[in-house]
């Protein structure tokens, strides 16, 4: 049995499920219903809000600083990641005679993503981006963990944005028993639109 790296970061994203988001707007949102699953390659997963600030005065005088919140970055390590996974998130890119030809006409699209992630008390949490577009990654990346090296990895970015339709960038559930609270996780990764119905407290 190998002996682990001394500082290498723990696996903690358990699962993750993706849809395509196809309209968004002042009526109403709508998601391909069919999901893009990543199993077993998955390293890590992060996000990091944005912040707007803003200082606003009454005569003259500054009455408060002002702080909004609106999206963010997300970030995510995939290992075996393939062409179907690359298509997926980056969009549709023009092939002639085998060679891929990228350009200004690619269209990168955007989806919904649906992660857990796993605490070191057993518990999971729940994270919901209801609208996620991924940066298209260059080269092919190594990741290393323990004394093995997984080729095909990517390292991906991208940027979460609120719903035109609700103006929500974000839906979080923390603290969850993966047995006792099944449904309700299960739920979770059903479909792409967060549902008050579906999604219960447990």
């Amino acid at each position: 049995m190998s002996t682990p790296i001394k500082g290498s970061s723990p696996i903690n994203v358990k699962r993750m499920v993706m849809w395509k988001l196809t309209s968004d707007d002042s009526t109403g949102t709508v998601y391909d219903a069919t999901a893009h699953k990543f199993e077993n390659q998955l390293n890590s997963f992060r996000y990091t809000p944005r912040i707007q600030t803003a200082e606003q005065y009454g005569d003259g005088v500054k009455v408060e600083d002002y702080a909004a919140k609106d999206g963010g970055d997300i970030e995510s390590v995939i290992r075996a990641f393939s062409s179907d996974d690359e298509q997926f998130l980056f969009g549709e890119t023009a092939t002639t005679n085998g060679t891929v030809m990228s350009g200004s006409d690619d269209i990168v699209p955007y989806v919904a993503v649906a992660v857990m992630t796993e605490r070191a008390d057993g518990l999971v949490n729940l994270y919901k981006f209801p609208k996620v577009k991924w940066t298209p990654q260059g080269e092919d990346n190594k990741q290393r963990e323990g004394t093995t090296v997984s080729y095909g990895t990517a390292a991906l970015k991208g940027i979460y944005s609120p719903l035109l339709s609700n103006h929500k960038d974000c839906y979080k559930k923390r603290g969850l028993d993966p047995k006792e609270d099944k449904d309700f996780i299960e739920n979770w990764f059903t479909e792409a639109a967060f549902n008050d119905d579906a999604a219960v407290t447990p």
